[in-house]
């Protein structure tokens, strides 16, 4: 198995090929070698942004994206169960008054049974 290169690695091996060539023989003294060696940071500066800053900001950007869905699902499970823990609450008191309802039908009731009144027939 192949060991991967550290980010240092790869930056030097996207840096070293082109600064070998482009500073072979250059004069970097006074103002054009000032102005030679500001190109060369500039351009080592873009090689860095391009091999590490703009990857790991691609990655916190999917992992804010992440975070901002299971935020999300969060508040959503949150408001879910509060529902529920109401449901809850209102169908066991609806099951106490069912219960309440169910033993007096079933107690037997301390007045005799009053005589249901006749409807007279057409006869």
């Amino acid at each position: 198995m192949t060991e991967q290169p550290t980010a240092t690695q790869r930056i030097a091996e996207t840096i070293r090929p082109a600064m070998l060539q482009g500073l072979q023989n250059a004069d970097l003294g006074g103002p054009s070698g000032t102005q030679h060696i500001n190109a060369w940071a500039d351009w080592i500066a873009e090689a860095v942004f391009h091999t590490v800053v703009q990857p790991l900001a691609a990655e916190r950007d999917a992992f804010a994206d992440r975070v901002d869905t299971l935020s999300e699902i969060a508040k959503r499970h949150k408001t879910d169960y509060l529902d529920a823990v109401q449901d809850v609450q209102r169908l066991t008191a609806r099951v106490t008054e069912l219960e309440a309802e169910l033993a007096a039908l079933r107690e037997p009731s301390a007045e005799p049974p009053t005589e249901l009144p006749t409807v007279p027939t057409a006869d």
